[in-house]
């Protein structure tokens, strides 16, 4: 080691004090890491490993508070005592003084300013959290995690679905189908075997899909079911021939409103797909 310069003892000792961390975490909590030499910096790793055992000490202590108690208690009106015309104003400082808290509120769709601002004042407030203060470190919310939004649940499962497909990720593909209900893309009842072969064949004979595009064009959700159309194009090879094939247009995936949340694949017509 003495033939080395400064710079790289610093980082050998940085190194074997990280090692030393991890060893401890994992004793102490049963933290497990990645074999081999960490990518990070030695010293970013440090500052990760110091940032990984102040949370789990925090959580440890099984503190609980609620968001009004974490960012100090303020004074938060509730939408009926805000005037109109300063409703956004408002819900902008809310918002702003909760991310200076490092409470971060998001919204997947569009809520009306008088929502939002009703659904953090008079709802978020109260929700229990961990009380757990790091530096950098954030607590996140989706609004429509409370409020599910089944129009825009059904639009993602939907491209997630089509792009499962076309990306040849089969594994993800084939859990996204209903157990308990299925039908062919002409509508017929069919199993999940049927469903796996179909993919399958899907696979055997397209090599691979490049430029795959898709739109979704129109959503219509009735209860438990949704149907979701989408323009579909792609380009791929042909397992055999290793011709250049292509297919474009209109693709329907009809779903249903899973026992466990979100919605699962009932049925699917999709562009190129037999």
């Amino acid at each position: 080691m003495s033939d080395l310069n400064p710079d790289d003892k610093q980082e050998r000792i940085q190194r074997a004090l990280n090692e030393a961390k991890k060893r401890e975490l994992k004793q102490k909590y049963d933290m497990g890491f990645s074999e081999g030499e960490s990518e990070l910096p030695p010293e970013v790793e440090g500052d990760w490993l110091n940032h990984i055992e102040e949370f789990e000490r925090q959580y440890q202590s099984g503190k609980r508070t609620t968001v009004r108690q974490f960012i100090g208690d303020p004074p938060v009106k509730p939408l009926a005592e805000v005037i109109t015309g300063e409703v956004e104003t408002e819900l902008n400082k809310l918002l702003d003084l909760l991310e200076s808290r490092n409470i971060v509120v998001d919204f997947l769709c569009e809520v009306e300013s008088a929502e939002a601002y009703r659904f953090i004042a008079e709802e978020l407030m109260d929700e229990e959290i961990d009380d757990i203060h790091i530096e950098g470190m954030t607590q996140n919310f989706i609004y429509e995690e409370f409020h599910p939004n089944d129009e825009y649940d059904a639009k993602q499962s939907t491209e997630h679905f089509l792009q499962s497909l076309l990306d040849r990720n089969t594994e993800f593909l084939v859990g996204t189908f209903s157990g308990e209900e299925l039908y062919d893309p002409e509508g017929s009842p069919t199993t999940l075997d049927e469903m796996k072969k179909s993919v399958d064949d899907f696979r055997a004979t397209i090599a691979m899909v490049s430029n795959a595009e898709i739109h979704v064009t129109r959503c219509k959700v009735e209860g438990d079911y949704a149907t979701v159309e989408a323009e579909t194009s792609w380009e791929g090879l042909n397992a055999e021939t290793m011709a250049i094939v292509s297919a474009s247009g209109p693709s329907v995936v009809r779903l249903k409103r899973s026992p466990y949340g979100g919605w699962d694949v009932i049925q699917a017509k999709v562009a190129g797909w037999k």
